[in-house]
């Protein structure tokens, strides 16, 4: 990611409230799960939008809204930091590098939906777990970074195609105090544009369990939910703008596992994958809607194309798989994400 050049202060976050703007913060008391569509669609909040051939999106969206499984009551918190605030040490995620097909990846490595027969997603949901992450075994470098998102297209070959993407950001340092550093955030990523990452509220610790929507509100907007299931917390809904022209394909889906860029890469030296625990995407869903028509229609894993991650060592030079996944269909959908050791 690049940063906005030398804007200050002020001009800063009046690039922000262009960029993102937040629905604001329901009552105390509010109960989603029990809240009028009205009232959903006030704060930002998913509806159920129930249709015959979307049923695991509403089952999703259902589970979403629900109150904690052991009794507290769901708290909700501001989705950015107050005005002011420094923006977080810039990073690039990229598209996925590698040719279409995509198969293998320097960057990426999890799982992506084509839509098909005039098809657009609209959508793109899943829950994870936060991958506690350290040095690997004989890692020198100074810095190792991973960030597990979904998101919408990223395709880099689609005409004005970007990536709004929300996840969650994993980094071990050599020495750092208090160890590995867990965080939220949110991106619109496009090429060329000076994109920024923005740092989100949510409390994140590895082993949460996350769960996380993107709904396109039209072809330059998407809206962003996001919820600590472990910590009975969601985030406050954000709308989130796409910057200069371009706008959402809805030609892909995915669900990833990635190494970011610093800032003066060109996007081949990403930074260091640091070792992470095996974890999963489940409830891996996207919708799609044809040109012409209302209905939305469930996408899961069954025809998402897997990526694995691979670096190149330089001595000895060779091609090294560093990150697998696995589709698992039965008995639960699932896509299982690997670090795979030197």
């Amino acid at each position: 990611m690049t940063g906005f050049g030398k804007t200050q202060g002020g001009d800063r976050e009046t690039q922000r409230q262009r960029r993102i703007q937040a629905f604001g913060l329901p009552p105390d008391d509010f109960d989603p799960s029990a809240a009028s569509e009205s009232e959903l669609i006030r704060f930002g909040l998913p509806t159920l939008d129930a249709r015959t051939s979307n049923p695991l999106a509403t089952a999703f969206r259902h589970t979403f809204l629900q109150q904690p499984a052991d009794g507290r009551r769901l708290r909700f918190i501001s989705a950015l930091p107050a005005a002011g605030v420094a923006p977080v040490a810039p990073l690039i995620p990229l598209a996925a590098i590698a040719a279409q097909p995509v198969q293998k990846s320097v960057n990426w490595s999890g799982g992506y939906v084509a839509s098909r027969g005039g098809h657009s997603f609209v959508s793109v949901m899943a829950n994870w777990t936060v991958p506690s992450v350290s040095i690997p075994p004989g890692g020198t470098e100074p810095d190792y970074r991973s960030s597990t998102w979904i998101g919408l297209d990223g395709q880099k070959f689609y005409l004005d195609s970007s990536l709004p993407q929300i996840g969650t950001s994993q980094r071990c340092r050599p020495g750092a105090a208090g160890g590995a550093e867990y965080a939220a955030w949110f991106q619109w990523w496009a090429r060329d544009r000076g994109t920024q990452e923005e740092s989100l509220l949510l409390p994140v610790s590895p082993g949460d369990e996350i769960s996380a929507i993107i709904r396109a509100s039209g072809e330059t907007a998407v809206i962003c939910n996001m919820k600590n299931v472990t910590k009975g917390i969601m985030l406050e809904a954000f709308t989130a703008f796409a910057p200069g022209p371009c706008r959402i394909s809805g030609a892909t889906a995915e669900w990833i596992m990635e190494r970011p860029s610093p800032p003066e890469s060109d996007g081949w030296k990403a930074y260091d994958l640091p070792a992470y625990a095996s974890f999963a995407f489940t409830d891996c869903i996207a919708e799609a809607r044809g040109a012409a028509s209302p209905e939305l229609y469930d996408h899961g894993l069954e025809t998402a194309r897997l990526i694995r991650m691979y670096e190149i060592t330089a001595s000895p030079r060779r091609v090294r798989t560093i990150s697998t996944a696995r589709r698992i269909l039965d008995p639960a959908k699932k896509l299982e994400l690997a670090y795979v050791a030197p």
